[in-house]
């Protein structure tokens, strides 16, 4: 049997390395030979790698969120991404025992006035009818803490925006609130949590925004926003500004 010299096989490419895949029938494993399948092992595994990098960037590009595995799946807030908020304009807040008076009469010395508005999360094209949609919101949110509102009025953290109003209404002294005012600062608040909307609510609507709504405080030229993420604060508004209901559940 005639063993075929070096010189007698082609140096094969990165691009030919599939008909090297095993030694041709009668012919030895020459060093060549090998060192083609060990380019084509690479290749393989440059050719999956592209296409996780590829499917990561379309699905971050759709506006998805990639989670991790492992140890890496405990990062910190600073490390999520920021929530884009949409702020609808703030309507003022009539406290009961003010009621009637202009809008300057409210804003008196030493005194907390209240401003409410709707804080957009996310804008969805709905394209089809007859369906309901379902929907997952994460990211970081830069806010001051609604919760330390809440326990001005020993109010469970769960309760809506619209029980806070009440309570504030009433409240002629203002001490403790204007105390907690004066300590709050901006946090990072992490944001996970699923929403679903019924095909019945979705009828003739053609843009839906999700969110929350935002609480906006001023006190002695000084203005400090809280937004209430919790379910009985979250919604939805339609292309025309019209509420629209949206489920709200914590991951």
């Amino acid at each position: 049997m005639v063993i075929p010299r070096r010189a007698d096989y082609p140096r094969p490419t990165v691009h030919r390395v599939a008909q090297w895949k095993t030694a041709p029938v009668g012919l030895p494993y020459t060093p060549d030979m090998k060192e083609v399948d060990m380019h084509n092992r690479a290749w393989k595994i440059r050719a999956r790698t592209a296409v996780a990098i590829a499917a990561s960037v379309m699905a971050m590009a759709a506006g998805g969120t990639l989670a991790a595995t492992g140890p890496a799946s405990a990062a910190s807030s600073a490390s999520a991404p920021a929530i884009n908020v949409a702020q609808d304009q703030f309507s003022l807040i009539l406290p009961d025992a003010r009621a009637g008076k202009s809008t300057s009469a409210l804003a008196a010395p030493d005194s907390v006035t209240a401003f409410h508005g709707f804080s957009s999360f996310r804008s969805i094209t709905i394209q089809s009818q007859g369906f309901d949609l379902e929907g997952r919101i994460q990211g970081r949110l830069r806010s001051h803490n609604f919760k330390s509102l809440w326990q001005v009025y020993n109010l469970p953290a769960s309760s809506g925006w619209k029980v806070w109003v009440l309570n504030y209404k009433k409240d002629t002294s203002q001490s403790v609130l204007k105390e907690t005012f004066h300590e709050e600062e901006l946090i990072d608040v992490n944001i996970d949590i699923r929403f679903r909307v019924s095909a019945a609510a979705l009828r003739n609507v053609s843009t839906l925004r999700i969110g929350f709504e935002t609480l906006r405080l001023e006190l002695n030229g000084t203005t400090k926003d809280f937004t209430v993420v919790n379910g009985d604060s979250g919604g939805g508004k339609d292309q025309d500004g019209n509420d629209v209901p949206v489920d709200f559940e914590p991951v």
